[in-house]
């Protein structure tokens, strides 16, 4: 790295002035949309599914007229805030154990499913909403859904490398959809099921994709 250059002097056309005026323009502007993405997330995560930008910009504390001016609409913002929830959650997506029984590690995927999925459902339902009118969002949940897959795919290598190649896959497809948002979801809110109860049916449908079956039922399904 070369020597740091000093701060240019104004000349006698004022242009150092005036680009230091537009840095701090610039700086405001930022600082601005930042508060602004931040106060859209807080309310989301707060249960409202749809801040108004009056909202946006009582919780923020910049101006309604600010709010406008810094997007042309919220869907922009909205984008923002699940790329922003995103980062505020990454620490929870922790490397866990691949080795060990089978059920030991279920139980572990299944704890680490309950912890971010209760973070992240407010947000998330809210972009499950908009990601068919936003390219940006429907790109944000598609690598979320990759991450997820990825996670159950290393947990279980083991156990899927050892099935036959013809139900590895399935089992594989069937483990991601068991432990996935959606199924999650649909526990939650449709089935009305609180955390404890709908993390045990997730754990009872990865029980039945990659626990081999018992010698009896192997003879019964002969």
């Amino acid at each position: 790295m070369g020597p740091i250059a000093a701060p240019a002097r104004p000349g006698a056309d004022g242009s150092a002035g005036q680009a230091s005026v537009l840095d701090g323009r610039a700086r405001r502007r930022l600082d601005s949309y930042e508060r602004a993405v931040d106060a859209l997330l807080d309310l989301l995560e707060a249960g409202n599914p749809a801040p108004t930008a009056q909202e946006i910009a009582a919780r923020s504390g910049i101006s309604v007229r600010t709010v406008f001016r810094l997007t042309e609409d919220l869907e922009t913002l909205h984008a923002a805030a699940v790329t922003r929830q995103m980062e505020r959650t990454a620490h929870l997506y922790q490397p866990l154990a691949a080795d060990g029984p089978v059920p030991t590690r279920i139980r572990l995927l299944v704890e680490h499913r309950r912890r971010v999925f209760e973070a992240i459902a407010p947000v998330r339902r809210v972009a499950d909403r908009l990601a068919a009118g936003s390219a940006r969002i429907a790109d944000g949940l598609a690598l979320h859904h990759l991450v997820l897959r990825t996670q159950v795919a290393e947990l279980f290598e083991t156990t899927l490398a050892s099935m036959p190649p013809s139900r590895r896959v399935v089992a594989l497809d069937a483990a991601d959809v068991a432990a996935g948002w959606e199924t999650w979801d649909l526990l939650r809110r449709t089935r009305g099921l609180g955390p404890p109860a709908a993390a045990k049916v997730v754990a009872t449908l990865l029980q039945g994709v990659l626990t081999p079956p018992t010698t009896g039922a192997r003879r019964r399904s002969a």
